[in-house]
C-alpha cells in the first residue's frame, strides 16, 4: 500500500510574504468562520469590529495591513460556529473565498484557538484548518503557527518563522533566512511536503515530514543556497518517513531531494523509516538522499538513512524491488558523505537495507567531482550494512571517488563495486601497471600475503602494483567472515599507510596496525590514489592467525632470528614489526617483551 501521507484535495493555501514591520504590536482574534468584510478597505485595528459585531480572517488580515507595527491575528472561534465538521470534526474550518493575504509582517497565531476551547482535534493535531482551492503567493512576513491540514506557501522577505503547523505542506519560495520547525517542543511541523525554491540560508529542524525538497535553478542564477536540515542535536533531528507514489504498479520517489544547489547541510536526520527507527516508512520511495541537477559542496552528515526499498506491484512491476540510500546524480563538485549509519534500524541493526547503500550514477551529464564517502577523523566513517546487493556502488563516469575508513558489512554482494567502461559488475581483476578504465580508474587493490594478530596490534604484509611512481594510501579491515566472492568486505578499520610505487609500479608493504584484529578474523584492503582520491574495491581477504608477541619471522616461536631481526631495527621505526609495544622506536622496552616470551 502506498503509505505516502498526502493533503486532501482543497487543502488550503496561505501565502506569506514578509516585509519590514514596525514597532508597536496588538492582538487581533478572528471569532467566526464566515468569510466577510462589512468595512471599507482602510480601517486599521481600532476600527474592529465591524457593523454585524464580528471579525473574520480577512477583516483581521486588512486591518493588520493598515496599522502600524507588528499585529498578531489569532483566533476565538466559537465550537458553535465550526463549519465542516463531517470533514475535520473538532477544527475550526475558515474557508476564505480567495485565499489568505497578509502584506505587511504579522504573527498568525492558531494556538491561541487551542488556548480557547481546548485541545479538540481528535487526531491530535491543530484546532484551525484554513480551507480553500486557491493557492496564492504574495509578499508577506512573520509567523506561522498552530495550523492543521493548510498548506502554507511563503514568498519574499527574510526571517519568516513557520512552527507547530499539523499536516501541512510547506513551500518557502525566494525567502531567505526562514526557519521552519525548532527545538523547543510544539514547534516542529507535522508535514507532508517542506519545499525550499530558490531560497537561501533556510533551517528545517524538529519536524516530522513525509519529504524534503531543496530546489534551485542554476540555468536561471538562482541556485538554493546554504540552506540547512536538521543540525547537530538530537532537538534539531527531522524525521522524514519517506515519499514514494506508484505508476502502473513500479515504484518512485526521493525523500530528501537536493536539486541545483550550493552548501546544503543535511544533518542527523532519521531518513526514510518511522519515526521510532524500526520499520519501512514508506513502501514506495526509492531515493533517501537524492543529489540531482547541479550541486556544489553538499554534506550529508551523521544521518540514519534507512528502510528505502520501493516494492512494486502489479500490474507491471510485481515483485520489483528498488532502492539506493543515498543517490549521487548530475553534476557539479564537492559531497561529503560522513558519519551516516545506512541501512541499519535505531538498534544498529543491519535490517532495513535498500539494493545499493551508496549510488554514483550519471551517464548523461556530469559526472560529479571530489566525492567523500568516510574518513580517518573522529566520527567521519559511514556504517553501511543490510543492503542487498552492493554497499558502494561507483558507476564507470565517476573518478576521485575517495571511500575511506568505513565500516562496511552484511551486504549480500560487493562492499565496494567500480563498475567498468563496459558496465560490468562484480570483482574487477588487478592489471599490471592499472591501464584500464572505469569508476575510479578500475583502482588496483594490493594482495595481501601475510596477517596476524598480537596484543601490541595487527600486523599485515603484502604488495600493490598500480601506476608508476605514485602514491597511495592503504586502508586495512577486519570482518568475522569472508565475503562470498573472497574480497572483503570490511567491518573493522583497523589502520592505514602510505605507499609509493617504483618505475614498475610495485611497491610492498609491511606494517603493524594499531588496533587489535580478534582471532580467527579475516583481513582485507583498499588502494587510493593520492591526492587524486579514487579508492579501490576491497581486496581479496586473508585470515587472521594469532602471533606470538616477538615472533618477527613467524615460525612459531622466539629464537635467536626474531632477536636478530629486533636488533637490526633498533632505532626509531614507526610502524615496523620489531616495534612490538608501538611507541614508534625498537628499543630496550621491545627487546624486553621478546625475552619475556622466549623459546
Amino acid at each position: 500500500m502506498n503509505t505516502t501521507r498526502m493533503l486532501p484535495q482543497g487543502a488550503a493555501s496561505i501565502a506569506l510574504l514578509l516585509l519590514a514591520g514596525t514597532a508597536g504590536a496588538q492582538t487581533i482574534y478572528v471569532d467566526t468562520s464566515a468569510d466577510v468584510t462589512d468595512f471599507g478597505g482602510a480601517q486599521q485595528v481600532a476600527d474592529l469590529p465591524g457593523p454585524d459585531g464580528k471579525i473574520s480572517l480577512a477583516e483581521a488580515g486588512l486591518a493588520s495591513d493598515n496599522t502600524p507595527g507588528v499585529q498578531t491575528i489569532g483566533f476565538h472561534i466559537p465550537q458553535s460556529d465550526w463549519q465542516m465538521q463531517w470533514l475535520y470534526p473538532g477544527r475550526a474550518v475558515l474557508q476564505p473565498f480567495l485565499g489568505f493575504r497578509v502584506f505587511e509582517t504579522a504573527i498568525i497565531d492558531a494556538t491561541t484557538q487551542t488556548a480557547f476551547t481546548g485541545e479538540t482535534n481528535p487526531d491530535g493535531g491543530a484546532e484551525v484548518v484554513i480551507f480553500t482551492g486557491s493557492y496564492l503567493i504574495d509578499n508577506v512576513g512573520g509567523a506561522m503557527r498552530g495550523f492543521d491540514h493548510t498548506s502554507i506557501s511563503v514568498s519574499g522577505g527574510s526571517g519568516n518563522v513557520i512552527q507547530g503547523n499539523t499536516v501541512v505542506n510547506i513551500e518557502v519560495y525566494d525567502s531567505p533566512s526562514a526557519l521552519i520547525g525548532g527545538t523547543n517542543t510544539g514547534e516542529g511541523n507535522t508535514a507532508g511536503t517542506i519545499k525550499l525554491d530558490r531560497t537561501n540560508d533556510c533551517v528545517v529542524i524538529g519536524n516530522t515530514t513525509t519529504r524534503v525538497r531543496v530546489l534551485g535553478w542554476v540555468g536561471g542564477g538562482q541556485p538554493a543556497t546554504n540552506n540547512r536540515i536538521g543540525g547537530p542535536t538530537l532537538a534539531e533531528r527531522n524525521f522524514i518517513t519517506g515519499y514514494g507514489t506508484w505508476s502502473e504498479g513500479c515504484p518512485g520517489g526521493t525523500t530528501v531531494q537536493i536539486f541545483d544547489s550550493i552548501g546544503t547541510v543535511v544533518e542527523n536526520n532519521w531518513i526514510g523509516t518511522t519515526p521510532d527507527g524500526m520499520a519501512q516508512g514508506s513502501l514506495a520511495s526509492t531515493t533517501g538522499v537524492g543529489l540531482e541537477g547541479e550541486n556544489h559542496d553538499t554534506v550529508v552528515r551523521d544521518n540514519r538513512i534507512a528502510g528505502i526499498l520501493g516494492h512494486g506491484t502489479g500490474p507491471h512491476c510485481v515483485g520489483w524491488l528498488v532502492g539506493s540510500a543515498i543517490t549521487v546524480y548530475g553534476k557539479g563538485s564537492g559531497v561529503l558523505i560522513v558519519g551516516n549509519a545506512i541501512g541499519l534500524n535505531a538498534n544498529d541493526e543491519p535490517v532495513l537495507g535498500s539494493v545499493t547503500g551508496i549510488t554514483m550514477s550519471n551517464y548523461f551529464e556530469g559526472p560529479v567531482q571530489d566525492v567523500v564517502v568516510g574518513g580517518t577523523g573522529p566520527g567521519e566513517a559511514n556504517e553501511i550494512a543490510g543492503h542487498l546487493l552492493t554497499g558502494v556502488r561507483v558507476d564507470n563516469t565517476f573518478s576521485g571517488v575517495r571511500i575511506s575508513a568505513n565500516s562496511i558489512h552484511d551486504n549480500g554482494d560487493l562492499g565496494i563495486d567500480l563498475v567498468t567502461a563496459g558496465f560490468q559488475t562484480g570483482v574487477t581483476p588487478n592489471d599490471t601497471l592499472d591501464p584500464d578504465v572505469g569508476a575510479n580508474g578500475l583502482q588496483n587493490y594490493p594482495v595481501l600475503l601475510a596477517a596476524s594478530t598480537s596484543p601490541a596490534g595487527t600486523n599485515v604484509a603484502g604488495t600493490l602494483n598500480a601506476l608508476a611512481n605514485q602514491s597511495f594510501s592503504l586502508e586495512f579491515f577486519a570482518s568475522s567472515a569472508c565475503d562470498p566472492s573472497g574480497f572483503g568486505e570490511g567491518a573493522v578499520f583497523l589502520g592505514a599507510m602510505e605507499v609509493t610505487t617504483d618505475a614498475a609500479g610495485d611497491a610492498t608493504f609491511s606494517a603493524m596496525l594499531p588496533v587489535v584484529a580478534s582471532a580467527g578474523s579475516f583481513v582485507t584492503s583498499t588502494a587510493t590514489l593520492l591526492p587524486v582520491g579514487s579508492t579501490s574495491e576491497f581486496s581479496a581477504c586473508l585470515p587472521i592467525a594469532v602471533q606470538l608477541l616477538g615472533d618477527l619471522d613467524g615460525s612459531g616461536g622466539i629464537d635467536g632470528a626474531d632477536l636478530g631481526a629486533l636488533l637490526g631495527a633498533w632505532g626509531p621505526c614507526s610502524g615496523c614489526p620489531a616495534d612490538l609495544n608501538g611507541d614508534g622506536a625498537v628499543d630496550g622496552a621491545d627487546l624486553g617483551m621478546l625475552l619475556a616470551n622466549w623459546g
